[in-house]
């Protein structure tokens, strides 16, 4: 594991809008030995080309959009363009390459769709939906072998959508391998809308045979996804669609974006001013979509990524030679801010705190594995093997910087991304990417040290953790609470309850024996004692690398109302700010503050389990009088 020579085997269970995909043990594999290596493409097969989804497909005239699609089938190269390739199903229009995703539908609301659809394939009956006045009836279109389908229908209300086919007449869109990619955008504009906006669909094939999964943005894995480059300043619109059978919580690197608005393949809703989520990470479901803008303010390198660790790790990549322990594949967007011309350095401020944070091992703390944790020196040098699952709580204070160092005492490399705080970006934390084109930073190797610098520039509930090799390091225990207060602000962790959720050791993903999570560093955390009547912020963090998880108040009698408060270290607008019995899900990466009060005595539960039915973990909670 050292080295990061690691195999997944990935574990699956698909059902409508709860489909997860998951790691469940990691095995040793010599370098450049073959997994699922494709064969080689036939020399007639028809090359399909990665589409960025900026030119319209048809011919729009006096509001009637003529388009005419075919499904065929070609070999796709979600990789380099004479690397290796995949035989799948694909849209294209007639007499033009193929694409993943398919055409682009970019219309003005109030268009006359005339669509022919064909279903080239001699031997299969494909069933097509989305191609239909939204919002949508989920109506499945049945395309026979070798057939045509006409379709004349008005486009809608204005939104993001997507239309897809598969061989299974199934809606909750469950889809593999041959027709895992027969998907394409469908965005419906509304009058006088920004055209300055760019369109994602993510994607996912997945092999059964050999458990080889291959995800990609507009039908490329990172490192061949497009790379985007920012003026300073510049307002950034972005539609997403997660045409794939997973989730994706959406993680933007130095910034945060809000959700403007949110649907699926069938409808789509603009939030009301006021009430727009504000984030860092966002859970992005299967069929969902959203529109989101955020403002390049600080210049750098940045990423924008799914947070689930497996779906940007190197397993994901089909060329075996590139595959070592932390090379990134998969759901991961490249972004470059150049500096604006006069932009003002950043002042001298404050004499910053200065942190040394150690990164330690201890032998099998995770019966043959070893685990990994961070240590924050106190009066004398601790241990090499000592460590903390999770880190010890970091407080700092908005407006004050801090400068902490890095020491890397374990036999491999590290590094150390403070996630959801706005920050340079060579602090940022991840090696070959953050800083400059030209500076950026490294990995931290055994021995080293790296020095972060930076002033928190809001107050919240934040996260620090590994970015590197997350897959094994993470689930080992690099992971830790970051909390921001505000200037003369007392931590009280009587009132304040951080709540967070990891791995239980890297090999560990599978219910096996129990929950392969820990809260707060333990599998049966113990009861929490609170006083009815007083008000308790509980900062709840999830940032297990494999699964979605909800957390929710309960007694014996039912629910139990909590109040939301803050998303992702941001306070939620007025409007959010509610007393809800709702439980909340999250994925990888989320934070969420919620105000807890109880008026009596008596006794409930914090629960926290996995979206679909597998582990459990309760808190009880034992309400006193005052």
């Amino acid at each position: 594991m050292g080295q990061g020579r690691s195999y997944c085997l990935i574990l699956r269970r698909r059902r409508a809008l709860t489909k997860l995909a998951f790691v469940a043990l990691a095995l040793l594999l010599p370098p450049g030995a073959p997994r699922g290596v494709p064969p080689a493409p036939r020399s007639d097969a028809e090359r399909i080309v990665a589409n960025p989804n900026r030119e319209p497909a048809g011919r729009l005239e006096a509001g009637v959009l003529t388009l005419h699609l075919e499904i065929r089938r070609g070999q796709w190269f979600p990789e380099t363009d004479d690397g290796p390739s995949l035989p799948v199903l694909a849209f294209g229009e007639p007499g033009r390459p193929l694409s993943i995703p398919g055409p682009l539908i970019r219309i003005p609301t109030g268009t006359t769709v005339h669509l022919t659809v064909t279903n080239t394939l001699r031997d299969t009956t494909l069933y097509l939906r989305g191609m239909e006045t939204h919002p949508a009836s989920d109506a499945a279109v049945v395309l026979a072998p070798g057939a045509s389908r006409e379709l004349s229908f008005k486009a809608g209300a204005p939104g993001t959508y997507y239309y897809w086919a598969g061989v299974e007449n199934d809606p909750s869109d469950i889809r593999e391998a041959d027709d895992s990619q027969l998907s394409g955008a469908f965005v419906v504009d509304a009058p006088g809308a920004p055209a300055a906006d760019r369109v994602f669909v993510i994607g996912n094939w997945f092999r059964s045979a050999d458990q080889q999964d291959v995800m990609v943005i507009n039908g490329k894995s990172w490192p061949h996804t497009e790379r985007f480059v920012f003026s300073q300043g510049e307002l950034v619109r972005w539609r997403w669609i997660n045409a794939s059978t997973n989730s994706h919580p959406m993680h933007l690197h130095g910034f945060y974006y809000t959700v403007e608005a949110e649907g699926s393949y069938l409808e789509d809703g603009a939030h009301p001013p006021g009430l727009k989520p504000l984030v860092v990470t966002h859970l992005l479901l299967p069929t969902r979509t959203m529109l989101i803008t955020w403002r390049a303010e600080r210049a750098g390198n940045w990423i924008f990524h799914c947070h689930f660790a497996f779906h940007t790790s190197h397993f994901l990549a089909l060329d075996t030679l590139h595959q070592h322990g932390h090379s990134m594949a998969g759901l991961v967007l490249g972004i470059t801010v150049r500096p604006r011309d006069g932009a003002p350095a950043a002042a001298a401020s404050l004499t910053p705190r200065r942190i040394r944070l150690l990164v330690q091992s201890h032998p099998k703390a995770f019966g043959a594995a070893d685990g990994m944790g961070y240590v924050i020196p106190e009066s004398a040098e601790p241990a090499l093997d000592s460590i903390r699952i999770p880190g010890p709580l970091l407080l700092l204070r908005r407006g004050e910087p801090v400068v902490i160092t890095i020491v890397n005492h374990l036999k491999e490399p590290t590094a150390v991304h403070w996630h959801g705080i706005e920050l340079e970006s060579y602090s940022d934390g991840v090696p070959g990417w953050s800083g400059a084109p030209d500076a950026k930073v490294p990995q931290i190797e055994p021995g080293d040290s790296f020095t972060a610098r930076f002033t928190p520039p809001r107050a919240g509930t934040f996260i620090y953790h590994t970015h590197f090799s997350e897959l094994v390091q993470m689930r080992s225990g690099l992971y830790g609470p970051l909390l921001v207060l505000e200037p003369g602000q007392r931590f009280d962790p009587e009132r304040d309850r951080v709540i967070i959720l990891g791995a239980r050791g890297p090999d560990d993903s599978t219910f096996s024996s129990g929950a392969p999570a820990l809260v707060n560093g333990s599998d049966a955390p113990p009861p929490m004692r609170l006083v009815a009547g007083v008000s308790y912020r509980f900062r709840l963090i999830n940032i297990h690398p494999d699964w979605r998880v909800r957390f929710g108040l309960t007694s014996d009698e039912g629910p139990v109302a909590w109040r939301e408060l803050a998303k992702d270290g941001a306070d939620l607008p007025a409007g959010l700010v509610r007393w809800t019995t709702r439980a909340l899900l999250t994925g990888p990466g989320e934070t969420a503050d919620f105000e807890v009060r109880f008026a009596h005595p008596g006794s409930a539960r914090l629960e926290i389990h996995t979206a679909l039915a597998g582990w459990y973990i309760p808190i009880e909670l034992q309400i006193v009088a005052p």
